[in-house]
């Protein structure tokens, strides 16, 4: 469970775009809802929330932890990732890279927009219309 958008402790007036909600970017991991809920429940207190919204790192990371997993047929594995945000995507291009580059992993990505915000350029991120491409991976 990641977080991104929020100051953290001690650097309170820094945006951190990466950061495990467990306080463990080695194993972010959490078990179940019940896990889901206890972790968010305690980070949000010691978080204050802080843009810009930059996805492109916790993307990248996420991109890297499902490269890494061990899957074979006996031992299936599957990701996805939930973002639910309440800023506008500050980092486009890059954000766009990174799904390309996880689109031939064993990972879907769910983004749910939240508040007041003005999320239009998201329509772009589904590719509905027009396919994504990288500028960095050219694909």
């Amino acid at each position: 469970m990641l977080g991104f958008g929020a100051a953290i402790a001690p650097y309170s007036n820094k945006a951190n775009h990466c950061f495990a909600l467990n306080g463990n970017i080695f194993d972010p991991e959490v078990d179940g809802i019940d896990g889901v809920v206890e972790v968010y429940k305690n980070a949000i207190n010691k978080v204050n929330l802080y843009g810009p919204t930059n996805f492109a790192s916790f993307l990248e990371l996420l991109n890297e932890m499902t490269e890494d997993m061990d899957v074979t047929q006996a031992n299936q594995k599957y990701n996805i990732l939930l973002i639910i945000t309440d800023g506008i995507i500050s980092d486009m291009q890059k954000t766009v890279d990174q799904i390309v580059y996880g689109s031939d992993l064993a990972l879907s990505i769910i983004i749910v927009g939240v508040g007041g915000a003005d999320f239009s350029n998201m329509d772009e991120l589904d590719a509905d219309e027009v396919p994504l491409y990288s500028t960095r991976y050219k694909k």
